[in-house]
């Protein structure tokens, strides 16, 4: 969505009145209180904590570890050649056709898209997306800005102005996930729907140290309930055998034990060439076991769900 397009869907954080924005330079103005954020490659920074680059550490461990962080680790997560990595391709695949089957091409606020496949489900025209530098213990690269840097606690958007709501993994790492459940359920029109994602009860920790809650099936439940969402489908893309899987991945390729410095990175990329071979038939020895075991929805490492805003 273009950022002239995207004014008329936001607001000062906090504040419900709805402000006269204009865009003069590199910043988005507030005609009447002259209150400004910045904006940098594109996106409007409501949360004020983006720094340029500035001094970077150039040695050689932190040049392979941000090429393996952004170019590798990110792409293979969701292939057969991570472990557990069905999961993700079922969760993809899960949101693609629930994106296809409940979206007709109306506006859309994506909350921390993991990368440019998730996008490409969308509209570029009508999707507007947000993320949270604050949040993050990376420096963003140029290809991550996002069209908004806010808080998914107080989310810059106007209430009942959007007609769906996307939100990606994001209430593990908000210290007060039913504010962002509130947030998503302010901003989308009545009738509109949300799409939920989050970790299960085995999730392994990640982007430490903002990672706070695993919220199981009943909360999120719970969570719907307060706010006056419907509950339309449910769906488990990383069932038990999977779970596990993926717990074995993050624990022998994925531990930040190997950042320990440039040694322990070679070593982990001794061992991720080695799991290329095995983790391909791990996947289908899970995927199998998931089919032949009932699933009581217990150990399951990623939940989704679509619900409706009723209307008032």
């Amino acid at each position: 969505m273009d950022i002239h397009d995207s004014i008329k869907f936001l607001k000062h954080p906090g504040d419900d009145a709805s402000p006269n924005f204009y865009i003069k330079e590199d910043n988005l103005i507030d005609k009447a209180s002259g209150q400004s954020y910045e904006i940098h490659h594109g996106m409007v920074d409501f949360v004020g904590s983006f720094t340029d680059e500035g001094e970077q550490d150039h040695r050689f461990l932190f040049k392979l570890n941000t090429f393996y962080s952004h170019h590798i680790d990110s792409r293979i997560i969701s292939t057969i050649f991570a472990g557990g990595g069905i999961g993700f391709i079922k969760a993809d695949k899960k949101l693609k056709q629930w994106i296809d089957q409940y979206i007709n091409g109306e506006p859309v606020l994506f909350i921390e898209p993991e990368n440019r496949h998730e996008l490409s489900f969308i509209d570029p025209q009508k999707c507007l997306t947000v993320k949270d530098f604050s949040q993050k213990n990376v420096k963003p690269l140029k290809e991550d800005y996002p069209d908004l840097n806010a808080s998914p606690e107080q989310l810059p958007i106007l209430s009942d102005s959007f007609d769906h709501v996307i939100s990606n993994f994001v209430l593990e790492h908000v210290k007060n996930p039913r504010k962002h459940m509130q947030e998503i359920t302010r901003v989308v029109k009545p009738g509109g729907y949300c799409f939920i994602s989050g970790p299960g009860d085995v999730y392994p920790s990640h982007k430490i140290p903002f990672n706070y809650f695993n919220v199981l099936r009943n909360g999120y439940l719970e969570m719907f309930e307060e706010n006056n969402l419907e509950l339309i489908k449910e769906y488990f893309p990383s069932k038990s055998w999977t779970s596990i899987l993926y717990l074995v991945y993050i624990t022998t390729v994925r531990n930040s034990w190997f950042n320990k410095n440039q040694i322990t990175k070679f070593f982990q990329m001794l061992i991720f060439g080695l799991s290329f071979l095995i983790f391909p038939l791990l996947n289908l020895l899970a995927f199998l076991l998931d089919l032949l075991t009932p699933f009581d929805k217990r150990v399951y490492a990623s939940y989704m769900a679509l619900v409706r805003k009723r209307n008032a």
